[in-house]
């Protein structure tokens, strides 16, 4: 189950797997508790086969969420291997158990903090998001609707974005009529919303990275004061105006948020005629930020 692209030596693959089991219950684990404390008993349900599961329990006491999410997870998995590979499906195989299991396993212990249902959705939404996030992490998931709308995409043609969205809309709707409160579907929408949110700041981190790219006249001072003054990288490239066709300098560097505005000042003191665009990055992997093995 490494993710590695490296060469391992068998007791680091080991420790590898280990490591990546162990991310993979512990998300598990932390969307199980956002799913029985927050999610079900507040009637909220969110798109994917949790919502599913969360409809047909109302209507069938007996049938557990975990179970139900297995079952519905197990046609789609077999339909989908080739599109998933090995891999990811068996760490899809993992995150879907283990995560079934804890629904079902830690139901009777945990009680539902809030009858709020807005409370449950926010709350709710960004644990159990934070939850898949930590699996996705590991290079696995909960399973669910991203397969199905792979498949509906396979056989329709109908974009990937759009089959998800067609999927869980639907869900959504539906859990209004069954649950017979139109404000259900609205609780469902902002648990959604807050659980992708989630999902993305526990695969990122809270740390917020820019990009900067500076055209100057002025290059090699700009460069200088930022190796000195900040001690970041910096790529130069030699372009020209499309308009005017003179030359430029272009310089990117990489900061955290933090160090955007120290750049900013170097750049309008050393050149107040330079060109600056400041660009979002979710992540940098390399020297002075992230290393590789970071991320596995």
């Amino acid at each position: 189950m490494s993710s590695s692209g490296l060469t391992l030596n068998p007791r680091n693959k080991i420790l590898q797997t280990l490591k990546e089991i162990s991310g993979i219950f512990i998300g598990s684990f932390i969307y199980a508790i956002a799913i029985n404390v927050f999610i079900q008993p507040n009637h909220i349900a969110p798109g994917g086969f949790i919502g599913i599961a969360i409809i047909l329990n109302h209507y069938i006491p007996f049938l557990k969420v975990g179970i139900t999410v297995v079952l519905m997870n197990i046609p789609l998995l077999i339909l989908g291997l080739k599109r998933i590979g090995l891999k990811f499906f068996f760490g899809t195989i993992l995150g879907t158990v283990l995560s079934s299991i804890l629904i079902d396993i830690l139901a009777p212990f945990l009680p539902s903090f809030t009858t709020d249902p807005m409370l449950a959705a926010l709350y709710g939404g960004f644990i159990m998001g934070a939850g898949i996030g930590i699996v996705f992490r590991f290079y696995a998931s909960t399973g669910g609707t991203d397969l199905l709308a792979q498949i509906i995409y396979d056989f329709t043609g109908l974009p990937f974005g759009q089959a998800l969205m067609v999927v869980d809309v639907a869900i959504i709707i539906a859990s209004g009529f069954v649950f017979k409160d139109i404000n259900v579907p609205l609780y469902s929408i902002i648990a959604e919303l807050v659980s992708n949110y989630a999902i993305d700041l526990a695969q990122e981190g809270f740390i917020s990275y820019k990009v900067l790219f500076i055209i100057t006249k002025k290059g090699e001072d700009i460069k200088n004061r930022i190796f000195e003054e900040i001690g970041r990288g910096v790529t130069e490239l030699e372009v020209r105006g499309g308009y005017t066709q003179e030359p430029w300098d272009l310089l990117m560097i990489a900061v955290i948020h933090t160090e955007v505005m120290k750049v900013k000042r170097i750049v309008i003191e050393t050149d107040p005629e330079s060109f600056t665009i400041v660009g979002d990055s979710s992540e940098i992997i390399g020297q002075g930020f992230k290393s590789p093995k970071e991320r596995l």
